[in-house]
């Protein structure tokens, strides 16, 4: 199978069909893990591709009693027990599950390793997009509301025995319906978040995800690992990279605080800070010296406003405007004037 889309990465790496299994084969191969990760934070265009190989391969588990499927399943199995096999002549087979522009859903794709078999492709119910600095509340069909933040992608992927979305790259707020016969599950950088009637926050960065609960329980899983966790209201779950995800407690009102278009910061660094606010804006705000990036601040911001924002970092003398223009502003510290 010939696939022609786009893989960001160093010369010579797999796609996502080759990292799914790859993964699949050495799952605790620490080495892989990392040159995994590195991949997947190359770019937006291989976390999405990851998450449709993740998702269809388990769209595949839910429909296990397929005859096709269990072929399907079985071969692979086989293949990857066999440690002489070529991954990549199984990642042809696992691609022909991802997918496609234009399939539609139950289309029937050929795979062609070892032998012919026909499994069903899957398609994007529906597909939502936020500019950077706008803000999207989705109310979908079963009265779940998603509200998207700046520069988000969010994918309706599944909308059957289970409720399924993908958030591609940004950060959303899930407020969910009840129904305990349809699970609702959000994929992010290949690990799931499932809840029945539940409220929390989920937001990918280039280099870590996060999921913080506000109300209820969810479960969060990695689709290539056995590693699951529970979270209960008030808890943030974050993971940088390889690294092992943390558990934490959180004012989990202050992570959702975009909702209402503010930012609140409680003694942080102003680099971090800046890092923030700039995610709403495509005039991005540039700090001149380490004294001033590691400068502690605290306070409630609008999300967007980067000349009030900076107007009241001059005002409190903590920066000094250097240079200004319509797509950037310099700050230094004021002693440096």
């Amino acid at each position: 199978m010939n696939d022609n889309r786009p893989s960001h990465g160093s010369p010579g790496e797999p796609d996502a069909a080759g990292w799914f299994v790859l993964l699949q084969r050495d799952p605790h191969d620490e080495a892989l893990r990392r040159r995994f990760d590195d991949w997947l934070n190359a770019s937006y265009d291989n976390q999405a591709e990851w998450t449709r190989v993740s998702l269809s391969w388990e769209t595949l588990g839910l429909m296990r009693d397929e005859p096709q499927v269990l072929r399907a399943r079985e071969a692979l199995k086989a293949d990857l027990a066999d440690r002489s096999a070529m991954p990549f002549r199984w990642a042809a087979a696992v691609a022909a599950i991802v997918v496609l522009g234009g399939a539609a859903l139950f289309t029937g794709l050929t795979m062609t390793a070892p032998k012919q078999t026909t499994v069903a492709a899957v398609r994007d119910v529906a597909v939502y997009r936020t500019a950077v600095g706008d803000h999207r509340i989705v109310t979908l069909a079963d009265g779940s509301r998603a509200t998207l933040s700046t520069d988000t992608e969010l994918r309706v992927t599944d909308w059957g025995a289970r409720r399924g979305l993908t958030l591609v790259k940004g950060e959303a707020f899930f407020e969910v319906a009840k129904d305990a016969a349809h699970p609702f599950v959000v994929t992010a950088r290949g690990r799931t978040v499932t809840a029945l009637g539940t409220a929390f926050n989920v937001r990918v960065d280039s280099d870590r995800w996060s999921v913080a609960l506000l109300e209820g329980k969810v479960r969060v899983a990695s689709l290539t690992s056995n590693v699951t966790t529970d979270l209960l209201p008030g808890a943030q779950l974050v993971q940088y990279g390889s690294k092992d995800w943390a558990v934490n407690r959180v004012d989990v009102q202050r992570v959702s605080a975009w909702r209402n278009g503010d930012v609140i910061f409680d003694d942080q660094p102003l680099e971090t800070i800046v890092a923030e606010m700039n995610r709403y804006s495509n005039r991005k705000i540039r700090l001149g010296d380490r004294d001033l990036a590691q400068t502690p601040l605290s306070g409630r911001f609008k999300t967007g406003d980067i000349a009030g924002f900076v107007a009241t970092l001059e005002a409190y003398g903590v920066a000094h405007v250097q240079q200004s223009g319509p797509t950037e502003i310099d700050l230094v510290s004021p002693t440096r004037n």
